[in-house]
């Protein structure tokens, strides 16, 4: 009877450990899969910079197309709680994203990037995007300063 008792309790202190270190490696997978996204972001935004001219009044300017896949949650990742991408003063943008109740982290982004789905505020908001994601950047210019629009399509 001890042994059942023994293998029993035992059993259960493997389970509880390998949760923890299952719990975690989730964690971290799901923080490296956003900041791989970050990048692919910042990476198409610079280019636009660098390498294609501001558009002409009244018209499109050059753009990107990204898909971009975000972590789905469940028991090998976490879901992102937040992601919020920001222009500041000196032409670039920061891209601050939580998970669950974490503490958050920053990412510089090198282009100002603003959000095209809304004409209320320059932050761009993908909280809570989960599995792939379309996002269009496009080269802007207003009162001769560049910037990066960044548009969510949802179903246009």
């Amino acid at each position: 009877m001890i042994r059942y008792v023994l293998a029993v309790v035992l059993t259960a202190a493997l389970v509880g450990i390998g949760w923890a270190g299952l719990d975690h490696a989730a964690a971290v997978r799901s923080e490296q899969q956003v900041e791989n996204q970050v990048a692919a972001i910042d990476a198409a935004a610079v280019s636009l910079l660098a390498n294609d001219d501001p558009p002409a009044t009244g018209q499109d300017g050059a753009r990107r197309v990204l898909e971009l896949d975000f972590p789905h949650g469940g028991l090998t990742s976490d879901a992102v709680e937040t992601l919020h991408i920001r222009p500041t003063a000196g032409n670039v943008s920061v891209a601050e994203y939580t998970f669950d109740g974490r503490a958050t982290h920053t990412v510089v982004i090198g282009a100002p990037i603003r959000d095209g789905n809304t004409n209320t505020t320059a932050t761009v908001d993908l909280s809570g995007e989960t599995g792939t994601t379309t996002v269009v950047l496009t080269l802007e210019a207003e009162d001769g300063a560049e910037y990066v629009e960044l548009r969510v399509p949802r179903g246009d």
